[in-house]
């Protein structure tokens, strides 16, 4: 919910920069995004059937020149199999990255970035020995992004994006079997991960085919 609240924050933040400069040729757009979210570490696919979905939101200032501002927020989850797992996964994922973008053509660019990411986590289900383990933690990461945008009709685009994380986190505790746990020596969990991301952004104000 915290996370829920800071991305909130952000957006507005964003979104009143945006207004206040507008006039100066930055342009604000958001829209829906959704991706096919495996992590790197192949003990994962294994244990819990990775990869999962993950749905979020992305919002994009467009300065002049080739160099914009990118955050997104997204929830990823994986739940129990009746062919495998039974427990839950689940994560959120904010990213603040600055791309640069370049336009092949009018209607189709391309654009890289390198950025920031902050991810937190819950685990719930059994381990190795039966034990039904609770756990959770943050950690902070970087993570590098490629991909191509089209403008498919008045202001609204799709994107099609590779994204790759790298983090780390440590767990000192845990619940396990209902029963409050201290984890010696903690436990180092690798949250890295790869997506492909379809998105949908919508331009907002600030281009000529932005809805104000």
């Amino acid at each position: 919910m915290k996370l829920i609240l800071i991305a909130a924050t952000l957006s507005v933040l964003i979104l009143t920069v945006s207004v206040s400069y507008a006039s100066d040729g930055i342009s604000f757009s958001a829209g829906p995004m959704i991706s096919n979210l495996e992590p790197l570490d192949a003990s994962y696919g294994e244990r819990f059937l990775t990869p999962g979905t993950s749905a979020g939101l992305v919002v994009d200032i467009d300065a002049p020149g080739i160099l914009d501002f990118r955050v997104s927020g997204e929830y990823f989850w994986k739940n129990s199999s009746q062919t495998g797992w039974d427990g839950e996964l689940s994560a959120f994922l904010i990213s603040i990255m600055p791309v640069a973008s370049y336009h092949l053509m009018k209607d189709f660019s391309v654009f890289g970035g390198v950025g920031g990411t902050f991810i937190t986590a819950d685990y719930r289900g059994s381990d190795d020995f039966g034990e039904y383990v609770e756990a959770d933690g943050s950690a902070a990461g970087f993570a590098f992004a490629i991909g191509a945008e089209v403008v498919l009709v008045g202001p609204i685009s799709g994107r099609l994006e590779y994204r790759r994380c790298f983090a780390d986190l440590k767990t000192d505790n845990a619940v396990i079997d209902g029963l409050e746990s201290t984890v010696y020596p903690a436990v180092e969990t690798d949250l890295s991960n790869s997506q492909f991301c379809i998105t949908f952004p919508v331009s907002i104000f600030g281009s000529e085919e932005s809805i104000f």
